[in-house]
This record gives structure tokens, C-alpha cells and sequence, in this order.
């Protein structure tokens, strides 16, 4: 298996920004703000979580490399050049250290440290097939047999007390570390002063779940990409559908993951241009 399989050949276009919204992607949120998409990379199958390096801007996922298994990979967004990673076996959720740079994936084989300065992988001490991850002090996560939350710390694994009576799929803290997560019934919040558990929204079905640097969470639906805004209010932002994961990029720029591409979406100003640090080319998606 080689990093050119998954590779394809990228024509950059250089796009002349023109006032009004002649070359907007799409448009989002009620400002009616312009958009563009400009394709990371084509993949073999949709990766079930994505996290970034914000000091390096990488991306960090898992390609379908054979048979479902998935191999952890590292995509440098700036320069486009992609490294699969060592070591890690049937990679299915990843989370990054902000303060370290350390890199954390689970899988099948329980959950995987990768020490991105030493290029050394450490497998932490638990056996649960892990689904989804979160750092916030403690590693957080769902084991996939039950569908539960659990915290681990210090060698010890205990249920995540706030949400232990619940099953989800996916999970996040926002800036205030309330809980939000999301199942098959809906989109819930859990303030981090009790336990009481809210529904925010029955409908539509709810697919991923993020927050972006500023802490403010975004979810993924099958019509179209929101975010919470007021606590509980959903409101959407862009309507883009088949989404199953998201992250922030260094410059709080949303990437997404369908079943065959990564993306990352590049807001435009009327007056300005696009409003990115260090963007110069993009490939207009249609």
C-alpha cells in the first residue's frame, strides 16, 4: 500500500474574486455570507472522525486501506502532502492534544498515543473498541459495544458521569463544557452545572458533531450543516448534505468528510477576497 493510491492529480485554479456572489460555492448562515470549496484530497471511504494540529495545520484521519480496516494518516493542509502513520491499528477515532501536539487514535485495538515528535506509538492501557474520542484534560470516549461514555485517566476507566445513564453516537464539549451529544432519537445538551438532560432538536436525523476554535458546535444533518447558537437555538449554516465529520482548521476554516472527499470551505468578503490567511489558490467545487 502507498501514499499514491490515495493521492489524485489536483488542477489548481487561480480564481479572480469579482464583487456580488458570481463565484460563491454556496452561500451560509442568515448573513448571507459567500463560500468556497476547495478540495483536500479524494479518499476511499468517509473517515469516521477528523481533528487538526492547529499549531501545524495538519489533518489528522483514517483512509479505508483494505477490506475495512483503516490506517491513521496526516495531511498538511497548507502544502496538500499526505503521510500515513505506523503503528496504528484499525483507526477509527482520533483527538489532538492542543498543548502537546500528541495525537490520540482508537479503534479496534483500544486507543493508540502518537508522540508526533518522537514518532513513537504508544498503546494505552485498555482493551474497549473505541468509536469516538475527545480531550478536554481527560480522554473521553465511546466504546462501541455499548454505545456508552467513558473517561479514562491515570490507568483507571470510569463512565463519563454527566451522560452515564445514555447511549450516543458522537459527543462534544462547547466553550461553557457543556455536554452536547447526538443518537438515533436526537440532539441533546447536558448543562455542566447538573445532569438534567435537554432535547434540543427531534429532527432531522443527526449525522456528525464538532465545535469549532471558538468553542461553539456544529452538527451535521441530512439537510444541511448547523450550528447552536443562544445555547439551544439550531440554526443552519450551509446546506451541504452527505456530511459524516467535521473540523476546524488553524484559521477556525470548517473541513468536512463525505463519502469521498475531504473539504474545506473558504469564506469569501465582497470587498476583500477570501478571508484566509496564506490562501492564494483554491479549486473551485461545484
Amino acid at each position: 500500500m502507498t501514499v499514491e493510491r490515495y493521492l489524485q492529480i489536483i488542477f489548481i485554479l487561480q480564481v479572480t474574486i469579482a464583487r456580488g456572489n458570481d463565484n460563491c460555492s454556496l452561500v451560509y448562515d442568515d448573513s448571507k455570507n459567500c463560500l468556497l470549496k476547495e478540495l483536500l484530497m479524494m479518499i476511499d471511504h468517509s473517515a469516521n472522525q477528523l481533528a487538526v494540529d492547529k499549531k501545524k495545520n495538519a489533518l489528522y484521519f483514517s483512509l479505508d486501506s483494505s477490506r475495512g480496516k483503516f490506517s491513521p494518516a496526516v495531511l498538511d493542509i497548507d502544502t496538500k502532502r499526505l503521510t500515513l502513520l505506523e503503528g496504528v491499528k484499525d483507526a477509527l477515532a482520533v483527538a489532538v492534544d492542543e498543548e502537546t501536539g500528541d495525537v490520540y487514535f482508537g479503534g479496534s485495538k483500544g486507543i493508540y498515543k502518537f508522540t508526533g515528535i518522537e514518532k513513537k506509538v504508544q498503546r494505552l492501557h485498555l482493551k474497549q473498541v473505541v468509536r469516538w474520542l475527545i480531550l478536554r484534560g481527560y480522554i473521553y470516549y465511546i466504546q462501541l459495544a455499548d454505545s456508552k461514555a467513558y473517561v479514562y485517566r491515570l490507568f483507571n476507566i470510569k463512565r463519563f458521569r454527566q451522560v452515564q445513564n445514555v447511549t450516543m453516537n458522537q459527543f462534544v464539549f462547547d466553550a461553557e463544557r457543556n455536554v452536547f451529544f447526538i443518537n438515533g432519537t436526537g440532539l441533546y445538551r447536558v448543562s455542566r452545572y447538573h445532569d438534567t438532560i435537554r432535547l434540543v432538536r427531534k429532527s432531522p436525523n443527526f449525522f456528525g458533531m464538532t465545535t469549532n476554535n471558538d468553542g461553539q458546535v456544529f452538527v451535521s444533518t441530512n439537510d444541511g450543516i448547523y450550528y447552536i447558537r443562544g445555547g439551544l437555538k439550531l440554526v443552519k449554516y450551509v446546506d451541504i448534505r452527505g456530511v459524516v465529520a467535521m473540523t476546524f482548521d488553524k484559521y477556525n476554516n470548517m473541513i468536512y468528510s463525505d463519502s469521498r472527499q475531504l473539504v474545506r470551505l473558504l469564506p469569501m468578503s465582497n470587498k476583500n477576497g477570501i478571508k484566509t490567511a496564506n490562501v492564494n489558490n483554491i479549486l473551485l467545487v461545484k
